[in-house]
């Protein structure tokens, strides 16, 4: 990606890419970090927490999760470029609230990925759920 193209992006969806360093550093000083590597213009971030979580260019996901989570956080990532500052607002905060939501009530993640979305995030990602 030319320079220039990277910086736009990057101001577009400075938000996103904020919160992704502040997370980054704090894991890395809590020692939650298990490996870091670039991939397609994304920065992969394997940790040793439950979790999967896209913010702009910066995918953080659970060392043990498959291909299937790295799909729909990439997929999560296609609409942070799309959405830009209004990312978080639009799609972070739902899908922190769902996710958070469904742990405590419905103990499966049937009912998560229906969300309208988190089933945007598995359209753009390439998956299909049975």
């Amino acid at each position: 990606m030319k320079p220039i193209k990277k910086a736009l992006l990057w101001i577009w969806q400075a938000p996103q890419h904020l919160l992704a360093l502040a997370i980054l550093g704090t894991f890395k000083c809590a020692g939650r970090v298990v490996s870091l590597a670039e991939f397609h213009d994304k920065v992969i971030i394997s940790v040793d927490v439950r979790m999967g979580l896209s913010l702009g260019s910066y995918i953080f996901v659970c060392q043990s999760y498959g291909e299937i989570t790295l799909k729909h956080e990439q997929g999560h990532s296609v609409q942070s470029l799309l959405l830009g500052p209004l990312y978080l607002l639009v799609i972070g905060l739902p899908s922190i609230s769902g996710n958070i939501y469904d742990r405590i009530r419905h103990k499966g993640s049937a009912w998560y990925y229906t969300q309208p979305w988190e089933a945007w995030a598995d359209r753009l990602g390439h998956i299909t759920r049975t």
